[in-house]
């Protein structure tokens, strides 16, 4: 449940800019609401008739308009994701390859860039998207490629990354940081796998249980 006097906290008094930490369900509440009031601000409206800000519920309390949203809060705008290195753990690096082995990966490669890369020239296939996810280094059209998928990636095939696609969380994690995604809803999903690099030990796999993803052992 909401904490409405986090948010009303947070919304006065907005904590400092920190790449390691995740921000609350309340502060990206309040980080949105001061949004649509300095978007209010830039186009000449008037935050008091709108009811935003201290000027509506959410802020201002019961006797104030009620402040309604069009989207979730903490599904809109741009957020950072946790440092690499936060994902660099056995249990994170893990790949578990699909049924159907790589001809399903190439397909539900080929299937992401039919659904989100149609209009680009030299679409790639399902096999040059896959190396393109696994990639440690992206060239500018392989960068545009990453980012679009992500940028109209469905949350259910973002999951299937890692179920159909066969990567690791940590090849995910890598090519949202490289192709530079701060789509929320995103960056919030990778976010949950993150581990401090000092907690990291107590999630170590046995030597055995950890391999590359078939993704690399294919291409």
């Amino acid at each position: 449940m909401l904490d409405l006097a986090e948010v009303r906290h947070a919304y006065l008094h907005p904590p400092p800019d920190d790449p390691k930490r995740v921000l609350t369900r309340e502060e990206l509440y309040a980080r949105y609401e001061r949004r649509r009031v300095e978007g209010c601000l830039r186009r000449g409206g008037d935050p008091r008739r709108e009811g935003l800000g201290e000027h509506g519920s959410l802020i201002g309390g019961p006797d104030k308009p009620l402040t309604a949203f069009g989207v979730q809060p903490e599904r809109a705008g741009r957020l950072q994701p946790l440092p690499l290195a936060w994902f660099d753990y056995p249990r994170a690096r893990f790949a578990s390859p699909p049924p159907g082995g790589t001809d399903e990966v190439h397909d539900f490669f080929a299937a992401l860039a039919a659904d989100h890369l149609a209009g680009m020239p030299d679409r790639p296939s399902g096999a040059g998207l896959a190396r393109t996810f696994c990639s440690a280094r992206l060239k500018g059209r392989e960068w545009s490629q990453l980012w679009h998928v992500f940028a109209c990636i469905r949350i259910w095939d973002l999951k299937r990354l890692l179920s159909r696609g066969g990567l690791s969380v940590y090849e995910v994690a890598r090519a949202i940081h490289l192709s530079d995604t701060c789509r929320a809803e995103v960056v919030t999903w990778i976010n949950q796998f993150a581990v401090p690099p000092g907690e990291q030990g107590d999630l170590a796999f046995p030597e055995e249980d950890t391999g590359p993803s078939i993704v690399n052992e294919a291409s």
